[in-house]
């Protein structure tokens, strides 16, 4: 343990898990870490040099003074700072470099582009990237030869390069942060740097980076709250910096296996209008491209941190090689990958499943006419035009009405002095404090000035945004079935409309009430019905991906042979299916 900064961090972290005991002072629940023990360590070590540093300097019976250069004289020096007899001479101070001088310029990481040689990736092997607005997900499927049906399925363990096992071995979080001296730093170790800079700087880290592709913007440059520096970044160079982490994460844990940093991949993307597909696929696949570059480039110092400026002058070398990057492919709309991930393809399904996907930026919804074709023997299902939708109320519209409670309970509203200090401290919590209040039925907030606010989840329920939320849920469902071809609502099997949840809000209150009860369209009722919420495919044969299936669904539906495609989506329903195949890769 060498790094200052990460032991602060250790440390920081290690006092949050101190709780109060009943008869005083504080208790730890559970072991030291090994991390936490070493950091433990390296305070001591650091602490004793300071000691053994002050004892030789007490020894000493003067002290120097050296000014800094090219600064102008305003006020004559204490006296008890500045012995007289040991003043420098001019002509010495003048070779003095001032603190902007001694300021170490950053020395450029050569570009590697290794990648880009290596021979053609095979094709039976292919991973599919889910880049969630709070946690990213990675899927590898891999068969044994081109013909083989028989799929193997490893959802990638991103969490243990990521060193966050303790919140996901197989998820990554999606944060980015700028310390003050110019440093990125990514996933849970931007989450822990953030929580250490002083409150009342201001400072945020960049949660929500991708919804910055499905709003304008992306190529505006990053705020002061973001970037302290005076190096210049765009949210788009911030979109690439956390896919490069991902990208290299990836590469980490699949490397033990001899898999090449060239797999081919494939990617999820939102449900957007046509227009706004095709203008977020192509930005995509190019900075996935340009994020495996930068994953080589700057292999060792993910860990550490990565220079600003290193790292745009990486951007700009990347862009000037025009590089093509054929290992990236198909882009799959979330809902496709959550509606391949539901059937086997070899078991006899027979049914219409709605889709819905809720995301911390988005919730996506999308229909499927699922049938087991009695000819090819194998399941295949159509994607039903005019099925697809986005909106933007997701687990982020929780997070800030959230915000709003707490802030409003506390009366710290804009004008109050504390208001910045406050927001910007609660807004770091956010994430932490929303998960709290749906597992835990409340959280207790702390704020900025100490202050203690507390929320029921009851109390959070019944207000008139909630409700609101819940309601524009349910409004996208009946629209979706208003506007199909009534064939498919008329001739639904068994008279219900399965719905299958998934993603981060799977499991929020609002959004259980959507596979409830009944649902009219085309002056037919249909019962709604939740789907199994872990495959029985998947349980039979994976039964260890169970508790993180509902966020893993989109990549591991999308790294399948197999896959829905958007393409030609049925107008009208057709008996027997079989004549739609399933894409293969």
């Amino acid at each position: 343990m060498t790094n200052n900064l990460e032991s602060q961090i250790l440390l920081q972290n290690l006092l949050e898990r101190f709780k109060p005991a009943q008869d005083g002072g504080y208790v730890l629940p559970g072991e030291l870490t090994e991390r936490e023990f070493r950091a433990l360590t390296h305070a001591l070590d650091h602490l004793k040099q300071e000691v053994d540093q002050s004892q030789g300097e007490d020894e000493k019976t003067t002290f120097i003074d050296i000014p800094v250069a090219k600064q102008e004289k305003t006020a004559e020096p204490e006296p008890s700072l500045v012995e007289p007899e040991l003043e420098l001479e001019s002509d010495v101070r003048a070779d003095i470099p001032s603190i902007e001088e001694v300021k170490p310029s950053v020395t450029y990481t050569p570009l590697n582009i290794s990648t880009m040689s290596l021979p053609t990736p095979k094709s039976n092997v292919r991973v599919c990237l889910d880049f969630g607005t709070a946690m990213s997900k990675a899927t590898l499927i891999s068969e044994e030869t081109d013909d083989d049906a028989i799929e193997d399925i490893e959802v990638i363990s991103l969490g243990i390069p990521g060193d966050q096992e303790e919140i996901s071995e197989n998820m990554l979080v999606s944060s980015v942060f700028i310390d003050d001296l110019g440093k990125i730093w990514f996933g849970q170790a931007a989450v822990q740097m953030s929580h250490i800079q002083p409150p009342d700087t201001h400072r945020q880290r960049l949660d929500n980076i991708k919804r910055y592709l499905s709003e304008e913007g992306l190529s505006s440059e990053v705020g002061k709250q973001f970037n302290p520096t005076s190096s210049q970044i765009t949210y788009e160079d911030m979109v690439l910096a956390y896919l490069s982490y991902f990208t290299w994460a990836m590469n980490q844990a699949t490397s033990l296996q001899g898999i090449d940093k060239n797999i081919l991949r494939r990617f999820a993307m939102p449900c957007f209008d046509k227009m706004k597909h095709v203008q977020v696929v192509n930005k995509l696949k190019q900075l996935l491209g340009e994020a495996q570059i930068l994953a080589d480039t700057f292999d060792l110092q993910f860990s550490s941190g990565i220079e600003l400026d290193d790292f745009l002058n990486a951007i700009t070398q990347i862009r000037k090689k025009n590089l093509k990057f054929n290992f990236i492919r198909e882009d799959v709309t979330e809902p496709l990958g959550v509606a391949g991930s539901l059937i086997s393809w070899q078991e006899n399904v027979n049914s219409l499943v709605m889709v819905i996907d809720i995301g911390a930026g988005t919730s996506d919804f999308s229909l499927y006419r699922m049938k087991y074709d009695e000819k090819l023997k194998k399941s295949a299902a159509l994607e039903i035009k005019d099925s697809n939708r986005g909106i933007t109320e997701a687990g982020n519209h929780l997070d800030k009405l959230l915000q709003g409670v707490i802030l409003n309970k506390a009366d710290i509203r804009q004008g109050n002095p504390l208001y910045l200090n406050t927001f910007g401290a609660l807004n770091l919590h956010l994430r932490d404090y929303k998960e709290a209040l749906f597992r835990d039925g409340f959280i207790s907030a702390t704020l900025f000035n100490g202050d203690v606010v507390e929320i029921t989840l009851d109390e959070f329920m019944a207000l008139p945004q909630v409700e609101s939320f819940s309601k524009s849920l349910k409004e996208c469902m009946q629209e979706i079935l208003n506007n199909i071809s009534p064939s498919f609502v008329h001739a639904a099997p068994n008279n219900a409309l399965a719905v299958a949840l998934t993603g981060g809000g799977a499991q929020l209150p609002m959004v259980k009430v959507l596979a409830n009860g009944t649902i009219s369209a085309h002056g037919k009722t249909l019962n709604l019905v939740q789907t199994q919420e872990f495959p029985q495919w998947l349980a039979a044969e994976y039964p260890e991906l169970e508790q993180d299936y509902s966020r893993i669904a989109v990549s591991l539906g999308g790294a399948r042979k197999n896959i829905l495609q958007a393409s030609g989506p049925a107008t009208i329903t057709c008996d027997p299916v079989g004549e739609y195949r399933l894409a293969t890769y």
